[in-house]
Parts: C-alpha cells; sequence; structure tokens
C-alpha cells in the first residue's frame, strides 16, 4: 500500500510552540453595509529575528483567476495559475510557507530545481479536524500542513473525484478519497487502505461544494455581481465592467455565513451572503508573467508581459507581499495583450514602455491612461527604455529617442477627478506631445536610458552616448569622453548610482566614472569588471547599482557582485531561476525579479548578496 514520504523542518516546533500565540492574533473588521476594501493586515513590513527558507526565495504567479478555494480552521487556500495560495483568516494576511514542500509537489518550487509544469489541481478540501489541505492531483493526493510546512503524497490509481472524512468522534476523522472508481482510506500518516464499497453519508463528513453552496444560498450569485459591480466602480470610476464567474467557493468551518469565493479575474473575495456584502483580498500578479518592475514607497510595481489578450496589466505588490493592487486599463484602453519592456515611476504616474508605444498612467484615482506611438510623434511604436522628468519621459524605440510633454501639469491633473472627463484626455493627445526638435538617433534602437543629473544617458545599438536631459536645451549628443572604441559596440543596459555608471555590452560589462563621462576633455575610464562577463548570462537583459551590490541579468542567470569585497554570487537558470531574467529590482532587504514564470522575491543579506 502506498505510503507519504514526511519531511521533517527544522522550524516545525518553533511553529507548534509560537501556534497558540498566533491563534489569539485576530484582526476586527469594522460593519457596514455595501463592499469593503480588505484592511491593512497588521504591520507594515515582513517580520523581523527568524527567517523560513520560504521567505529568503519566494516566487509569487498570478491569482486573478482562482479555480479552487478550501477552508480549514485557520487557512483559507486559494488555487491558481500560480499555485496554492495561503491566507491566515485569523490575523489577515498571506502566509509563505515554511519549506518549499508543498511547491516541489506541484512542480513549482521557489527553490527552481523542479521546473516541470506541476499536475493540474483537481480536488482542494480543508481538513475538518486540523489545519490541513487535501489536494487531489492525478495520480495522488497531497496533504500539506501549513504550520509546519510538511507535506506528503499519497499515490492512487487514477484523478481523485472526491475527498471526505470520518465524522468524528465515533471514528478518527480520516480522509475517504475516491479515485479511479473505488474508495479509499487515508491515514494522517499517509497509509491508504482500500474500501469494500462505499461509505454511509452519515459516517462522513461532506466539505460542501460550489453547487452546495449556490443550493444554501439561491441570492449567492446576483449578490456577488451587485457587490463586485460596486467594487469596481469605488476602486476606478473608469474600469471596464463585466460579470463575474464564480469558479469555487467554500465555507469557514466556524463562522456561520462566511464563504470564500475564487472568481475569474477578480482573486479571492469574502462573501457574507446573510448581508450581502464582499471584501477582495487581491493577491499576487494579474496577470502570469512579469516584464518590467520601478520602485514605489512602500513595494514595487510590475507590469505584465501581455501573455493573455483577457487579462493583463499592472500590479502593486508592497515588500512582504501583503498588500497588492490591480490596474488592468480603462474601459477605452485596456491593458490586456500588452508587452511590458521598462517601467519608471515618478510621483503619482507611471511611464511604461510596451511593444505598442509609451503608456503614461495615473497611479491613484481614476487610474487615467495615456498612449502614445508613431501617430503622436514617436520614431516607432516598439518602446523598450523609459526615463521620466517633471515635465514628461524620454522614450527610447527601436528606431530612435524621443521626448514625450506631459499632456497636464500634476497640479492640474489632480484636480480633475471627473472620469468622463478623464476618459475623453485618454484619447485626445495635445497637439506636439512629442516635440520634433527633441527627436535624435534616428533609425538607431535605444536599448536603454538613465538620468544623470542634467545628463540623458542612452545605451543604443551604436554604442553609448549621451545628451542634456533638459528637452529645451540644444540637442549635442556625444560620446563619454577616455572610453575609446570599447563603448562604440552596442550597449544593451545601464545603471547609475551616485558618481557611478555600469554600462553593459554583448561582450563585457564596464564601470565609469559618472561625472567625468560628459566632459570630452575628461576621461570617464570605462573598466572591464572581472568575475561580471556576459557569458556567464546569456543575452544581458538588465544591470542594476546600489551602494552594496552590482547585478547583471540575462537570459541564462544572474550574476551579483559585493562592491566593498568583490565577492560573486552566480544563480543560473533553471537550477537557481524560474527562467529569464527581464528586469530586477533592489530594495534594501529584497532583490526582485521579473520573469516570465511570475515575480520573485530573494532576500538580500548584509553584503548585499542573496543565500
Amino acid at each position: 500500500m502506498p505510503r507519504a514520504a514526511h519531511r521533517q523542518h527544522p522550524l516545525a516546533n518553533i511553529a507548534a510552540l509560537t501556534r497558540a500565540f498566533t491563534m489569539a492574533c485576530t484582526t476586527a473588521i469594522a460593519a457596514g453595509g455595501g463592499v469593503a476594501c480588505a484592511p491593512l493586515p497588521p504591520g507594515a513590513t515582513a517580520p523581523t529575528g527568524l527567517v523560513s527558507p520560504g521567505e529568503e526565495r519566494v516566487l509569487v504567479g498570478s491569482f486573478a483567476t482562482v479555480n479552487a478555494v478550501a477552508a480549514s480552521r485557520r487557512f483559507v487556500y486559494a488555487a491558481g495559475p500560480g499555485g496554492v495560495a495561503i491566507f491566515d483568516r485569523f490575523t489577515e494576511r498571506w502566509t509563505q510557507p515554511p519549506t518549499d514542500d508543498l511547491q516541489r509537489e506541484l512542480g513549482l518550487s521557489p527553490a527552481f530545481d523542479a521546473r516541470t509544469a506541476g499536475p493540474g489541481i483537481a480536488l482542494l478540501v480543508g481538513d475538518p479536524v486540523e489545519d490541513a489541505l487535501w489536494i487531489g492531483v492525478p495520480g495522488a493526493v497531497i496533504v500539506y500542513r501549513p504550520l509546519t510546512g510538511q507535506a506528503q503524497r499519497v499515490l492512487v490509481t487514477g484523478v481523485p473525484q472526491r475527498i471526505v472524512f470520518e465524522r468524528a468522534p465515533t471514528a478518527s476523522g480520516e480522509a475517504l478519497v475516491q479515485s479511479g472508481g473505488q474508495w479509499l482510506r487515508v491515514s494522517r500518516v499517509g497509509i491508504a487502505t482500500p474500501l469494500t464499497g462505499s461509505p454511509a453519508l452519515a459516517a462522513v463528513v461532506v466539505p460542501p461544494s460550489l453547487a452546495d453552496l449556490e443550493g444554501r444560498y439561491p441570492a449567492l450569485r446576483s449578490q456577488l455581481q451587485q457587490a463586485v459591480a460596486q467594487l469596481r466602480r469605488n476602486a476606478a470610476g473608469n474600469r471596464p465592467l463585466r460579470s463575474v464567474v464564480m469558479r469555487a467557493a467554500a465555507a469557514s468551518p466556524d463562522r456561520a455565513g462566511e464563504l470564500w469565493v475564487g472568481t475569474d479575474a477578480e482573486g479571492l473575495l469574502r462573501v457574507d451572503p446573510l448581508v450581502g456584502t464582499a471584501t477582495a483580498f487581491p493577491y499576487g500578479l494579474r496577470e502570469g508573467g512579469a516584464g518590467a518592475l520601478a520602485p514605489a514607497a512602500d513595494g514595487v510595481w510590475i507590469a505584465g508581459l501581455g501573455l493573455s489578450n483577457r487579462d493583463g496589466g499592472i500590479t502593486f505588490a508592497t515588500t512582504d507581499l501583503q498588500r497588492w493592487r490591480w490596474i488592468e486599463g480603462t474601459i477605452t484602453m485596456p491593458l490586456a495583450g500588452v508587452r511590458a519592456f521598462a517601467m519608471v515611476t515618478r510621483g503619482a504616474q507611471a511611464w511604461v514602455g510596451t511593444a505598442s508605444g509609451l503608456l503614461r498612467v495615473q497611479l491613484r484615482g481614476t487610474e487615467a491612461m495615456q498612449r502614445y506611438g508613431r501617430l503622436t510623434g514617436l520614431p516607432d511604436d516598439r518602446v523598450f527604455a523609459v526615463a521620466a522628468r517633471d515635465d514628461g519621459a524620454w522614450a527610447g524605440t527601436a528606431q530612435g529617442l524621443a521626448f514625450v510633454r506631459d499632456a497636464l501639469p500634476d497640479t492640474l491633473r489632480d484636480a480633475m477627478r471627473d472620469p468622463m472627463r478623464d476618459a475623453m484626455r485618454e484619447t485626445a493627445v495635445a497637439p506636439g506631445a512629442v516635440p520634433e526638435n527633441t527627436v535624435a538617433l534616428r533609425g538607431v534602437a535605444v536599448y536603454a536610458l538613465q538620468t544623470a543629473g542634467e545628463v540623458l544617458w542612452a545605451g543604443t545599438e551604436a554604442g553609448l552616448v549621451l545628451r542634456p536631459a533638459d528637452p529645451a536645451a540644444p540637442a549635442s549628443v556625444r560620446r563619454p569622453g577616455g572610453t575609446g572604441s570599447a563603448l562604440r559596440r552596442p550597449v544593451r543596459a545601464l545603471a547609475l548610482h551616485d558618481s557611478v555608471a555600469l554600462v553593459a555590452t554583448d561582450d563585457a560589462v564596464y564601470l565609469l566614472n559618472a561625472r567625468a563621462a560628459w566632459s570630452p576633455d575628461n576621461d570617464a575610464a570605462a573598466v572591464p569588471l572581472p568575475l561580471m562577463e556576459p557569458q556567464r548570462v546569456g543575452p544581458v537583459t538588465r544591470v542594476a547599482l546600489d551602494a552594496r551590490t552590482m547585478a547583471l541579468a540575462g537570459r541564462d542567470g544572474l550574476v551579483l557582485r559585493d562592491r566593498a569585497q568583490g565577492a560573486v554570487r552566480v544563480l543560473r537558470t533553471p537550477a537557481e531561476l524560474p527562467g529569464p531574467v527581464l528586469d530586477l529590482l533592489f530594495t534594501r532587504d529584497w532583490l526582485f525579479l521579473a520573469t516570465p514564470q511570475g515575480l520573485v522575491r530573494l532576500r538580500r543579506g548584509a553584503d548585499g548578496l542573496v543565500p
């Protein structure tokens, strides 16, 4: 008979000792009608002290669509394209597993050493006896205990169809699994025993399905439609309205009238069908892949890859991965299918370089958008790089460089809160938005842009060039002084910090004196960096630089170098990274990576490197 493989993690005892304290932590929700936004979780930052391996290295995919939901005494489990997300009902926080056992079993390991696609989840059932999750996948049942991070797999025949539990106290509360035309009793230590016949209905606890809950609450579907429509209007008046599709639902075992509903494109919702209220708990990316990153005051903005023509957009996440927000576009300008190459934030707006033009996105209020492309004066619709200023943004395209002047000043834009006027502004671009005298490097692809003081740095197919960052200044494009022919080759990526510039070509990564680069009489001293050769990472996608660390990212991996001691850390695809690194962002404690598989967060050590 099949037996599960146990993995005991060293943090298991710590989790058991702290369970009593954590169970007592609750968050009160203010009473009221209508739709409420999820309350701010306790604490604004990740817990300090001991960090589990699950916190060291996290991969977050998309959970805008939730295909299965389950609830145990403490946790809610939501299954989506990104795997299984776990929400603590008592503390109202999304939790990261203390081990990667569950991700390994699903083929979605955050350790990135198991790169299978992962089996589809057929069933998701919360345990009524303990805080555990039972997952039915083709050929197996996986039992997962989030407090310890322990996962065990029990092999079965076929695809599990039903999972019920023996009714206590007359029985031990073990699970009964129907799969492959027979019933099995699965013990809590992972031993499966075939049963003769079917269990008596009165002797088992059957978790209610979506159909059961709809029969119990006949108005559930209409209540949810009204609640989500109001939620979308409250978030942004010009968001597209559409019907809500319920994909799954589960009932809290200890709270009457509390349902957890998985939806198509609206994420996880907590619904009270007795009073008709709903609360949204977004988690994960709006779409499956991440194409570009930009910093926020308390987190990171993530732009998508446009892999889906149905869903897409920009996602905000706090650094502790607790608060999430989705911007999916507007009625006149949806972001589905929009592939992002670069993104920068300045004040309350973001500039996003995409395959279909440059987007200006208002990050507050109505989330108004404006698109610039060839019809508004850009040399090309493919925008690979962006550098923002108070009065607009420089756009590096596949056919040259141009400056996009912002249509409205911040003070006037913030004063205009009328959704109808915002929608009109999205389609009516002010004349002269791209001044003709700012278009430069015609016919030359521009891959990277950075500003240092009043100087704009451009990494192009023709090498590294500089020009005044002020679009009103005389356009004088020049080469950095003293670099010779080294930087006349295609420059793929740029990064600046203080007075240092990091420049990546196809052959080498150079360190430059940024202050000396503008003057042709000075020597910028382009010094190639050892141990950071592009051959280590494949085709270069990005470089990054802060006070502690230099980084080189590519299609095949990532190289990190400690600026103080020169120590080097290399992470390779697919052993340690899920896929190509398309963008990266340093914060004080974390390194964020944009990959086609989702957002990766790595904890940084005191030297700035990662474990």
